[in-house]
């Protein structure tokens, strides 16, 4: 079942987002109590938008999470986190993650964001219809 992700599925999600990246190929160093306040700043954020996917035991097993950005006359989509337990990818969760939400936000046609380059994510996205961006780079500080 794909449901909207609210503050009250926020513990779930922080303790399978600590469990998906600090398995490779991420191997980020998380708390549970700090990807809580990651997610919960980011649900928080103005015109956030999120699903989470819950398996028939009950059991968050992904979500993605973003929210909309006014650019020009449209908005778009900057996905900030999206994960699937690490033993339930490659079951589709991902794909219905993103067409759930896509389906909540029908009128936002241009989406963005920031993932390994090169890792088995970036594949997934491309195979979800994203690509590299041309003219924009990222630049970070030290």
């Amino acid at each position: 079942m794909i449901d909207d992700l609210t503050a009250d599925r926020l513990e779930d999600c922080a303790r399978l987002f600590v469990r998906t990246f600090s398995a490779p190929p991420w191997h980020e160093e998380w708390t549970e109590a700090d990807a809580a306040q990651r997610l919960g700043d980011l649900l928080a954020t103005p015109r956030s938008a999120g699903v989470c996917a819950v398996a028939d035991d009950g059991a968050v097993v992904g979500f993605v999470l973003g929210h909309r950005e006014r650019v020009g006359p449209e908005d778009h989509l900057l996905v900030k986190e999206m994960c699937v337990a690490p033993d339930r990818q490659r079951e589709g969760w991902g794909s219905r993650l993103l067409a759930a939400l896509e389906d909540r936000l029908p009128d936002v046609e241009h989406w963005y964001l920031l993932t390994m380059r090169d890792g088995p994510a970036a594949a997934f996205y491309e195979a979800h219809g994203f690509r590299p961006a041309q003219r924009i780079g990222v630049y970070v500080r030290p």
